[in-house]
């Protein structure tokens, strides 16, 4: 009776992304996710304090700061920014500089922080709780279950770094008109927002996805969110040194990458996602 259900649900969703069955776990993981205080809170308050709290404490500090007569940008950091810049004070080239160099990874851990948080609260917390196996076994199967709490993850994920660019860009532009200083949106800022943005996203989901048999609990779950901000907080930090340069071309590749990882990655999960691994990880365990 199971098989004959799962296959009815399948032929039904031949045509659509989603079965009903699947819209509502979608639906029910959204709700679940965003609907406690204390995971809405995390979700919320980080991207809020990368994307707002730090941006602006750093613009207040530097238009406090006391100047000396003649200062300018470091050498290595000027060669970085636009032609533009030359042309600016200490306090505005500094702004600007922050602003191209430091906000863009800052921006991107928003989508990593909350895809590794959402995923963990949908995948490993359910697993603790035993709910996990019991959805498995149901006429959905595996791998229906696995596509919409990935989905779910990944949409609130965007949803919320979507978000938090828009206090961002009201944060950096209201820093840029009290400063003088051209508006920050650049092509390269579009192509972390439409490209890089949904990729990281996807890519922290499908990651906790993939681990979800190998952590023990929520907590330590949320801790690879660390391991995963490493690899861009290199990357961005590294530019500093004046060995490179995040252009256009760049961050395209970087895009491209990160979408073909997903896609493998996204791959691998999936297979894994089996009740028989879920259910022996359940019983070592206990």
């Amino acid at each position: 009776m199971r098989e004959r259900a799962h296959q009815r649900q399948q032929a039904q969703g031949k045509n659509k992304l989603f079965n009903s069955a699947e819209l509502l776990l979608v639906k029910k993981d959204l709700k679940s996710i965003s609907g406690r205080g204390g995971r809405r809170a995390l979700l919320i308050l980080l991207p809020l304090m990368l994307v707002v709290v730090i941006p602006a404490v750093y613009f207040v500090t530097i238009s406090l700061m006391p100047v000396e007569p003649g200062a300018r940008l470091p050498e290595t950091i000027e060669r970085m920014l636009p032609e533009y810049v030359k042309a600016l004070d200490y306090r505005q080239g500094w702004l600007v500089a922050f602003t191209d160099l430091l906000c863009p990874m800052l921006f991107l851990c928003v989508p990593i922080l909350t895809g590794a948080a959402s995923a963990s609260y949908a995948f490993v917390m359910e697993r603790e709780s035993g709910t996990l196996e019991t959805l498995l076994l149901t006429s959905m199967g595996p791998k229906s279950v696995y596509g919409a709490k990935t989905t779910s993850c990944t949409v609130l994920s965007v949803f919320i770094s979507a978000a938090a660019f828009l206090a961002f860009t009201v944060t950096v532009g209201v820093a840029d008109a009290f400063a003088g200083v051209r508006f920050f949106f650049t092509l390269e800022w579009l192509l972390l927002l439409v490209l890089e943005m949904p990729a990281l996203s996807l890519f922290s989901v499908v990651f906790v996805a993939l681990t979800v048999t190998r952590v023990h609990s929520t907590v330590e779950s949320l801790q690879t969110m660390g391991y995963l901000i490493l690899p861009v907080a290199a990357i961005y930090l590294m530019q500093l040194t004046g060995v490179f340069r995040l252009n256009l071309l760049a961050l395209a590749i970087i895009a491209v990458a990160l979408a073909a990882l997903d896609v493998v990655l996204f791959n691998a999960a999936s297979r894994a996602f089996v009740p028989e691994r879920l259910l022996e990880r359940g019983e070592q365990e206990e």
